[in-house]
């Protein structure tokens, strides 16, 4: 694996700088047992040291060689993660990751405005309804002139799961001057109802019904 192949690497430059290490005792080790300041030393001291310390050299290069070509030779093509064409990162399922944090549910309504989300048939549901806020679901198969309550101020609020109709549902939400207009649709939530009248400030977003094959 990558992984080991790294270890063995580092292990091999362990080996190299420990080579060059016992080389520098070589020459250490030669030096002192020079008699006198080097300098002044006779040759014959001088040739036993340059002997000495060529020796070390040459047992060391022999004994690390073998490690030093190893961990300066390239690595083998297709080896590593970058240039590897048989390695493939696996990317992480955003849309899975937020329903096993957050189940069906998407936030607050201004989060919407835009959005449009594929929903299993159990559907999707939001908050953040005010009370002078009706959603509701013009796409749903409820006839002429109505749509389906899906909220109606802050309390209840029906899934949505664009279950019938067009694969693809949009969702509105509207803004009401008058409270009680908005309460008498509070009892219609999770049904048909009139088609709300006279809302201002339209959000909208939309919703897929994966199970029937609906896609953003």
């Amino acid at each position: 694996t990558v992984q080991q192949q790294q270890q063995q690497r580092r292990a091999r430059t362990g080996r190299v700088l420990a080579v060059l290490a016992a080389s520098a005792g070589v020459f250490g080790t030669a030096f002192s047992q020079l008699p006198g300041n080097s300098k002044t030393a006779p040759p014959s001291a001088r040739r036993q040291f340059l002997t000495a310390a060529t020796a070390g050299m040459v047992g060391a290069a022999a004994a690390g060689d073998a490690g030093a070509a190893e961990l300066f030779a390239p690595m083998p093509t297709g080896t590593g993660v970058t240039n590897n064409p048989k390695f493939q990162m696996k990317m992480p399922d955003t849309e899975a990751l937020l329903k096993e944090k957050q189940g069906n549910y998407l936030g607050r309504i201004t989060w919407l405005k835009g959005v449009c989300v594929e929903t299993d048939p159990e559907g999707k549901t939001a908050k953040g309804v005010s009370d002078y806020v009706i959603v509701f679901d013009a796409d749903a198969p409820c006839g002429e002139g109505k749509a389906f309550i899906h909220a109606a101020g802050p309390g209840k609020f029906e899934p949505m799961t664009a279950a019938a109709g067009p694969l693809v549902h949009r969702y509105t939400a509207e803004t009401f001057d008058e409270t009680s207009y908005v309460a008498s649709y509070s009892s219609k939530v999770g049904q048909c109802a009139d088609l709300p009248k006279g809302g201002a400030d339209p959000l909208s977003w939309e919703i897929a019904s994966r199970v029937r094959g609906g896609k953003c």
